[in-house]
């Protein structure tokens, strides 16, 4: 007896951990990633948003990818780098990172926190940023929490970027994915649709304690 009631506790916890699982996991199986890429001049650039579709309160990935596809020259130094972004987007704090072939490398404190932007200064930094034909890309990663944009819009993100030789590029500053902010306010990381409004109250509370992982100033 004593083990039969074990075994349907267990199942019965099994169950509700499932159910849990389940109604906080629906955010992120609504995530609608989007990537675009593209060529500038002999650089490849491809750019992805963990979520394009994001609800107010949920915390998205952006991810821009550089590689150096033809020659001459065949490595370029790139000494600035920025990320465009819709204004109603915070910055997630500490989140920029330029990842290359030795690791993830904070770009903080040098970094540029504008309205519609980051820029991180690579020379201040003292990182030296070459992109060499025939190497792997570096890629350049931050997060943003949506806050109150316009819902069912499209709005642009994009780069621009200064190599030592050619100078600067801001031709690409809407060049894309957009992102369209939809659903209710999730708090997730990189989730849409994950509203809990019609949830009783004790779920909505816990709702809330579970919300975004992210901090922004």
């Amino acid at each position: 007896m004593g083990r039969a009631v074990k075994n349907t506790a267990a199942g019965t916890a099994a169950a509700i951990a499932l159910g849990a699982l389940s109604l906080f996991g629906a955010g992120a199986a609504d995530a609608a990633p989007a990537t675009l890429t593209w060529n500038d001049g002999q650089n490849q650039f491809t750019r992805t948003i963990s979520n394009a579709t994001p609800a107010v309160g949920d915390t998205i990935t952006v991810e821009t990818s550089l590689t150096r596809v033809q020659s001459p020259p065949s490595e370029v130094t790139f000494n600035w780098f920025k990320d465009y972004h819709p204004e109603c987007l915070t910055y997630v704090w500490d989140s920029a990172k330029l990842i290359d072939a030795a690791g993830a490398h904070a770009v903080e404190p040098n970094l540029e926190i504008g309205s519609n932007f980051i820029a991180a200064d690579f020379i201040a930094r003292g990182l030296n940023v070459v992109l060499k034909v025939g190497q792997p890309a570096l890629v350049f990663r931050t997060q943003y929490k949506v806050g109150n944009c316009a819902a069912g819009t499209p709005l642009t993100t994009g780069i621009a970027y200064s190599q030592a030789t050619w100078g600067v590029t801001d031709s690409d500053t809407t060049k894309g994915p957009s992102i369209t902010v939809g659903g209710t306010p999730g708090g997730g990381t990189g989730g849409g649709n994950s509203g809990s409004s019609n949830l009783p109250a004790p779920l909505n509370a816990l709702t809330s304690l579970l919300g975004g992982t992210g901090s922004s100033k």
